[in-house]
Order: structure tokens, then C-alpha cells, then sequence
């Protein structure tokens, strides 16, 4: 017998399965558990619809990138070099084992509450590294959102092209630079 997490995530897993080919509005309970073989009493034990499965989904992947760089302020950017460059391996390393779930969610969140929340945390992450390093940006909240939008690209690109970009090329490529200027740059004015 399935246990309680069991049966969410495999909602969780054909909801995402259904979201990737039709848009949220045509995703029906009846049809997700048609596709689950559960009675639809079932689903209600777990969420009270489709949009809600979708919120699950969403926020259980941002409590784990948040929790994960917990710590990311703490990271010292300055003395380090490009190849030794890994504070974002954690973050690609998830996303990586979650691609699928990466892909259907950024691609096709036309709300945009996916990459909203993402983003969010990540100008957090740099906003706290900003202020642990003691440094002042007249204008935070503009570089803020460049830095989320710039990883945000990133990321995108990433989990469309996993097969064709190494994790590492990504970080030292890509990551290693956003750093490089809106964390080292200011650090030496």
C-alpha cells in the first residue's frame, strides 16, 4: 500500500506530466486521476485542485533551493578562482536530478509565480551576501533583480540544453561571471 507521500507525489508527478502538453485551464481532476487510476475522493484527500497540486509542486522545490543555500552569504566569492568556482553546484546538482520538473515548470508557467518565488530567493541569497560583506549598493533592489534575472537565464537555458552544457561550463561560464561583477566588482570600490 502506497503511503500518504507516495500517492502526492505521483499526483504531483502525472499532474506535471499533463501540465507539460495542455495548458493549466484544460487539466481536469477527473482526467489526472483517470490517468493515475484513483478515484477522484482520492485526490480530494490530498489537494482541492489542480491549481493547488501546481502550488505543491512549486513550493516544495523553492523551500529546497532556499534551504539548500542557506549558507550561500557566507560563501567567500573573492578569493576565489574560476576553476575552483562551486558555490552554485548544489543548485545545478538539484535541478539536474529534477529536470523534468525544472523544464515543465519554467517553460510553461505562464503566471509566472514559479520563477517569481525562484527569484525572490535569490535576491534574498545576494541581498544578505551584500549586507554580510558590508556592502552598499545605491541602487539594490535594480541590481537585485539584473542578478535573479541573469541566473534565471541561466538556469532556463541550462535545463533546456542539459545534454549539450556541462554543469561546469555553466558555473564557470556563466555564474562564475554574474559574481564576478555585481559581487567582486563592488567588494573593490
Amino acid at each position: 500500500m502506497a503511503t500518504h507521500k507516495e500517492v502526492a507525489r505521483s499526483i504531483q508527478e502525472t499532474f506535471l506530466k499533463l501540465y507539460e502538453k495542455q495548458e493549466i485551464h484544460t487539466i481536469t481532476v477527473k482526467a489526472l486521476c483517470a490517468e493515475l487510476g484513483i478515484a477522484r475522493t482520492s485526490f480530494y484527500n490530498y489537494y482541492s485542485d489542480i491549481y493547488e497540486v501546481l502550488e505543491s509542486i512549486e513550493d516544495e522545490i523553492i523551500f529546497e533551493l532556499k534551504y539548500m543555500n542557506r549558507n550561500f552569504y557566507r560563501q567567500n566569492f573573492l578569493d576565489c578562482k574560476k576553476e575552483d568556482f562551486s558555490f552554485f553546484n548544489p543548485t545545478l546538482q538539484y535541478i539536474r536530478d529534477h529536470a523534468f520538473w525544472f523544464r515543465v515548470l519554467m517553460n510553461k508557467s505562464q503566471s509566472g509565480q514559479f520563477v517569481y518565488k525562484w527569484k525572490k530567493i535569490i535576491k534574498e541569497d545576494f541581498s544578505d551576501k551584500y549586507h554580510e560583506d558590508g556592502i552598499v549598493l545605491e541602487n539594490e533592489e535594480m541590481v537585485l533583480e539584473m542578478i535573479s534575472s541573469g541566473c534565471m537565464g541561466v538556469y532556463t537555458y541550462w535545463v533546456n540544453n542539459l545534454n549539450a552544457v556541462s554543469m561546469q561550463t555553466v558555473i564557470q561560464e556563466a555564474l562564475y561571471y554574474l559574481c564576478q561583477h555585481f559581487i567582486i566588482d563592488f567588494q573593490k570600490s
